[in-house]
């Protein structure tokens, strides 16, 4: 393989995310699956992609991802809470509410999915994009941040901005969070008139 944001995947397609009796799948394309609300906790994905999937309140906490994709799926309330998610790619899913908490990302892309009130706390983020995503009312609280590119997503009432030391973002989105950097600063804004 070649390149390794990309799996190389069997040419089938799989109706459900179904794991071997040591909770792994390697390589596989689940198109369409309705898993909501079941768990998958400690599993470990290799070159699999989820495309068109009802993923919404699933647990992932502590699996181990590594190339995997996840495409047009309905991802709401997903726990993803202590993953490691390595080498991927997310777009256009729905996320609200998604828990991220003390997960480690790793050269992971999402793009023009809706992650609001999404909780990044404590995560580790090493060379993650949000490309036009929509992170209002996210939590970045005690993120590690290294290489996470914000530009073109939302960041309205994004939390925990103080955090985002190592992240870039666009000067049309500075405006937005100036009021979080002064807080994080320390810094009493007051109206003229007060």
């Amino acid at each position: 393989m070649n390149d390794p944001d990309s799996p190389d995947l069997p040419g089938s397609d799989l109706r459900a995310l179904e794991l071997d009796d040591d909770g792994e799948l390697v390589g596989g394309r689940v198109v369409g699956a309705r898993h909501s609300g079941q768990s998958f906790t400690g599993a470990r994905l290799v070159d699999v992609e989820l495309i068109r999937c009802d993923l919404a309140g699933c647990d992932f906490s502590e699996t181990s991802l590594h190339r995997v994709q996840i495409v047009d799926c309905r991802c709401n309330g997903i726990d993803f809470g202590g993953a490691r998610w390595r080498f991927g790619r997310v777009g256009d899913c729905r996320l609200d509410e998604a828990n991220f908490r003390m997960a480690k990302l790793e050269r992971l892309r999402f793009d023009g999915s809706v992650c609001t009130a999404a909780d990044f706390g404590g995560a580790h983020l090493d060379d993650v994009q949000f490309a036009g995503c929509d992170l209002s009312a996210a939590d970045m609280s005690n993120a590690h941040c290294n290489d996470v590119d914000l530009r073109g997503a939302r960041l309205d009432r994004l939390r925990g901005v103080g955090s985002l030391r190592g992240a870039t973002i666009g000067v049309d989105q500075l405006f937005g969070l100036a009021a979080g950097l002064a807080a994080a600063a320390g810094l009493t804004v007051v109206d003229h008139d007060g």
